[in-house]
């Protein structure tokens, strides 16, 4: 695991955004950016960023920049539709389901940033 990569959290959701830097600051996370948009994701992302992302801020031309890398994860509804239209249509492979612990969203970072 690496805790010096910066992990960017995004979420339209103000709130969540909140709560998922808190959750994620107490288990030793402390570089963490915010993004509430498309365009803010775009422009703060890089190879070496760590990226959680809730689905409805995808779009054709993220899925396309990310399709490549291993190093994001989509926070989604376990029983949307859409979740597995995702996974199929654009290769998603790393899904964290709502409702989720805090202890189950870091262990599958930790399995993606080694």
């Amino acid at each position: 695991m690496n805790l010096s990569n910066p992990i960017i959290i995004c979420d339209e959701n103000e709130e969540i955004r909140l709560l998922l830097k808190e959750m994620l600051t107490k288990h030793g996370y402390f570089h963490l950016l915010e993004a509430s948009s498309q365009e803010e994701i775009k422009q703060l992302i890089s190879e070496e960023q760590f990226i959680l992302i809730h689905k409805n801020l995808l779009d054709e031309d993220l899925n396309r920049r990310l399709s490549h890398r291993e190093n994001y994860l989509i926070i989604a509804q376990n029983d949307d539709e859409q979740t597995v239209i995702l996974s199929a249509t654009f290769g998603v492979k790393h899904i964290i389901s709502f409702p989720y612990s805090s202890r189950g969203l870091v262990e599958k970072i930790n399995s993606l940033m080694l």
